[in-house]
């Protein structure tokens, strides 16, 4: 019965072994070199590591994907041949790169010791100790690792030595720590792990429809870190140690490209000053106005600029000096930087370590503040972040889909791409990351993809197939891929009196909350704007310039539609004595009276424009259309009216200075004829008396 029993449980190990080598060959790639410092081979079934460096250690690793939140038991058998007895050799596991690395080795005098590199700093986790069970020079010895939820323990030829709380891995490279001059022969190593799965978008994309963007775009040099507009016209890269660069041949400057009829691309363009200079620039986002761009880089001027995060804003003469981004308590305590701001300008995602960090870098939320700046940032918690680098964050248009690279999840090799969606408005809830596939995720390093906001291509970067070191590929998207659908509404924000077109800010409303959700910028040459509103909202929106009334437009988009673009221009109305505006965004039942909660966001910019113009008298008009009777429509239209000089009035407005008036049907701006016509006559106006 035991032996049954012991069967069973070797059994259940065999069928646990995730990984084996026991180097017949060399079909798992280890460094094989002949050097001053190190000679490695793989020959009669070991892998011989001759380390002839007197002054310091060597690791040699593999990559192998180990879940951390799973049990695994690592193990390795090694002999050492000669070299010296005091210094020791054995397992690496957890790293990262050689700053950042677990290591539990033994010598052959009889001592073994477990270690940590964590930013380039050594720590003893358990310092040198005695072991009666280690043998001696020329003899192999077998040491082990276990996690056992979140315990580690550790063996040596079999028997239990050191038992630890589980620490976090830093990396997914296992292999062997080799201290000094010595030979080492390796018998084999094996790993046991649950197997592991790629967890797949469930409609992969299709790999025939990766392209490259050609010579217009791509060069023998590298060009990394693409970022498209929303429109999809307008795509940024940054080219790294380009001839043609702001300093030839080295740092980082900003290009640009433009999506042409043939849906080709124009021939890239350096961006120039104030967008480029001597560092490092690059573009994180542009938001969907065009407008606006997030940039990472030095752009202070001085001996006190740091390089950091920056907003700039088009002018009538190009781009104007970029600005701080001001975070509170922000700090990162890693080398590199990756960030993303979403759509509506509201939300930054930052990839940076911190206090709080699960492992490398890990992904953060901050959020824009009343007074401009922005709240100290917020993990994304677990679900999203991994013990490796979580990088490279793209926000999609819809404000849910999160695209970012990691080597934390099982992939196909280095950092792979993934995507997750906010579950709620906590910024701390997210589905399972599912990995994009082999159309996209490589061996190699994925990461930087970026998508307009109707989700049709994704652009990425790409080491293969490349016509240098690295090139902007783009891929068609299946629906599984997508963000979910938006609705890009476009025009011009113009003078309703002079018909000229007007560079201002618009600001879009969740009219039913009554909370501003977004901010844009029209273009100051030609008034055009662009704002990305997602579904499930009702929307209003209007431009602000100082001097004029914005007539606002809504928007229901209550209901899930697919991907549309629509055109809606804005007009300003100048203050001006006898000049009557609409006031668009009001709503009352049908034939009543009383103002619906989504009427506020509208009656609150006339408060606004009366407080910043302490002597102006307005008259509040009521309107219907010709339906029903005439008696009964003057009376509905002086009601309307009345609702609001009474709400204007709980709003702190004197009530001299508001007239109510009802006009019915008497003033028609068109034919009642159609419900067209009939939808412009039913109105509310004020009309400006003394200004």
């Amino acid at each position: 019965m035991i032996v049954s029993l012991m069967g069973l449980v070797e059994l259940s190990a065999q069928e646990n072994i995730f990984f084996r080598d026991d180097f017949d060959n060399n079909q798992n790639d280890w460094l094989i070199q002949d050097t001053n410092e190190a000679t490695t081979q793989i020959v009669d079934g070991v892998y011989r590591i001759n380390h002839k460096n007197r002054k310091g250690g060597r690791v040699f690793h593999k990559d192998i994907y180990i879940n951390p939140k799973q049990d695994f038991y690592i193990e390795v058998k090694f002999t050492q041949v000669k070299g010296t007895r005091k210094h020791g050799a054995g397992l690496m596991w957890g790293m990262a790169d050689v700053g950042n690395m677990y290591s539990f080795i033994v010598t052959h005098d009889g001592y073994y010791r477990i270690s940590m590199f964590k930013k380039r700093k050594y720590y003893n986790i358990k310092k040198w100790a005695p072991s009666k069970y280690i043998r001696s020079m020329g003899k192999p010895n077998v040491l082990a690792i276990e996690k056992k939820r979140f315990v580690l323990n550790f063996y040596i030829n079999g028997y239990k030595v050191q038992e630890i709380e589980y620490p976090p891995l830093f990396g997914t490279k296992v292999g062997l720590d080799v201290n000094y001059n010595m030979l080492l022969e390796v018998d084999y190593l094996l790993i046991k792990h649950p197997p592991v799965k790629i967890n797949l978008l469930k409609q992969a994309l299709d790999a025939s429809t990766k392209e490259n963007l050609g010579a217009s775009v791509n060069s023998p040099h590298a060009e990394v870190a693409p970022v498209i507009s929303p429109d999809g016209k307008t795509l940024y890269i940054v080219r790294d140690k380009h001839p043609e660069n702001i300093v030839p041949n080295q740092k980082n400057d900003i290009w640009h490209t433009q999506l042409l009829s043939n849906n080709t691309w124009s021939k890239i363009v350096n961006a120039g000053r104030p967008l480029n200079n001597e560092g490092h620039n690059q573009v994180i986002s542009v938001l969907p106005d065009g407008n606006t761009l997030l940039l990472n880089g030095t752009y202070g001027g001085g001996q006190g600029a740091r390089r950091g995060l920056y907003l700039t804003h088009r002018s009538a003469k190009g781009w104007q000096k970029p600005q701080p981004v001001v975070i509170k308590n922000y700090y990162n305590n890693a080398a590199f930087v990756s960030e993303c701001i979403s759509a509506d300008a509201k939300t930054l995602i930052l990839s940076v370590e911190r206090s709080d960090t699960q492992g490398g870098r890990d992904l953060y939320v901050s959020f824009m503040q009343a007074d401009s700046s922005w709240s100290e940032p917020l993990n994304l918690g677990m679900q999203v972040n991994t013990f490796a680098d979580d990088i490279t964050p793209f926000l999609a248009a819809d404000n849910v889909t999160l695209y970012y690279s990691t080597k934390g999840e099982p992939g196909y090799g280095d950092n792979d791409i993934f995507v997750t969606r906010r579950l709620d408005d906590t910024w701390t809830n997210w589905s399972s990351p599912l990995n994009l596939g082999p159309a996209i995720n490589t061996a190699d390093w994925d990461a930087y993809y970026t998508i307009p906001a109707s989700g049709e291509y994704a652009y990425f970067v790409s080491y293969k197939n490349t016509l240098g070191k690295s090139d902007i590929f783009r891929i068609k998207l299946p629906d599984a891929a997508k963000p979910n659908p938006v609705v890009l509404v476009y025009g011009k924000v113009i003078n309703q009196k002079t018909g000229k077109p007007l560079g201002t800010t618009i600001v879009y409303d969740d009219l039913k909350s009554h909370k501003q959700v977004g901010i844009a910028r029209s273009n100051p040459k030609d008034g055009s704007y662009k704002i990305v509103l997602p579904y499930h909202k009702l929307y209003g929106f209007h431009a602000e310039k100082a001097g004029y009334y914005p007539i606002s437009k809504s928007l229901n988009l209550l209901k899930t539609n697919k991907y549309q673009e629509i055109k809606r221009d804005l007009f300003l109305v100048p203050l001006e004595r006898g000049q009557a505006i609409r006031l668009n965004n009001l709503f009352f039942d049908y034939n009543q009276d009383t103002l619906k909660r989504s009427s506020f966001p509208e009656l609150k910019r006339l408060v606004k424009i009366l407080q910043e113009n302490p002597q102006m008298v307005v008259e509040i008009s009521g309107h219907t259309d010709s339906e029903g009777e005439a008696v009964k429509n003057m009376q509905l239209s002086e009601a309307r009216a009345n609702a609001v000089v009474n709400y204007l009035i709980t709003q702190r407005v004197a009530a001299q200075r508001l007239v109510a008036k009802g006009y019915g049907e008497t003033k028609p701006l068109a034919s009642n004829a159609s419900e067209q016509g009939r939808s412009r006559n039913r109105r509310v106006e004020f009309r400006i008396i003394q200004k």
